[in-house]
């Protein structure tokens, strides 16, 4: 019994610290998430801050735009990605993956990030000048996420993960072509 104590504690020891440390610096998939792989882990732990941000610059537009349909548009943004936020999130955590969150990406260096530089500019806009500058930056934020949707969407194996993801092609491609009607 004298043995097996230590041997447990060096084993928990060496579980814990690998739980703690991958080469991408995501935390691993739990060892028992059915029907989920890496790329569902990686696409939802992306994705959130992805999200996240879409939320913070959509929520520039409700306190800034002239547009009535930028509003709206922001709107649907803050509601769609708010339930998705939560939605990943959830898995992350049953899967006991890490959640990154989006001022984890320092200078908004994740592929798909609106730079800092276009969050400050859009800050320091109001009315038809932040409707022109808006509008093509949503548009392309949103469809970097659809890239992202489609990626696991080959290369996912979560039913739910993948069944978000074609959700995601649909609306945001939808909201893309709207908002590529309203460009000058």
């Amino acid at each position: 019994m004298r043995r097996r104590l230590p041997m447990a504690l060096f084993g928990l020891v060496v579980w814990v610290l690998a739980g703690c440390s991958t080469a991408t610096g995501a935390a691993p998939a739990a060892p028992n998430t059915p029907g989920a792989n890496q790329a569902d882990i990686t696409f939802s732990q992306q994705m959130v801050p992805h999200h996240q941000q879409s939320i913070q610059v959509a929520n520039l537009a409700s306190e800034r735009s002239a547009s009535e349909y930028v509003k709206a548009t922001a709107a649907k943004i803050i509601k769609a990605e708010s339930a998705e936020v939560q939605t990943m999130t959830g898995w992350l955590q049953s899967w006991n993956a890490a959640v990154l969150p989006a001022a984890g990406h320092a200078g908004h260096s994740m592929p798909g990030m609106i730079t800092a530089g276009q969050v400050a500019s859009l800050q320091n806009l109001t009315g038809a000048e932040f409707d022109k500058t808006w509008l093509p930056l949503m548009a392309e934020h949103l469809r970097n996420g659809v890239t992202m949707a489609k990626t696991v969407l080959s290369s996912g194996e979560h039913a739910e993960t993948k069944a978000l993801a074609q959700e995601i092609v649909e609306n945001q491609t939808a909201a893309i072509d709207e908002i590529t009607a309203q460009l000058p």
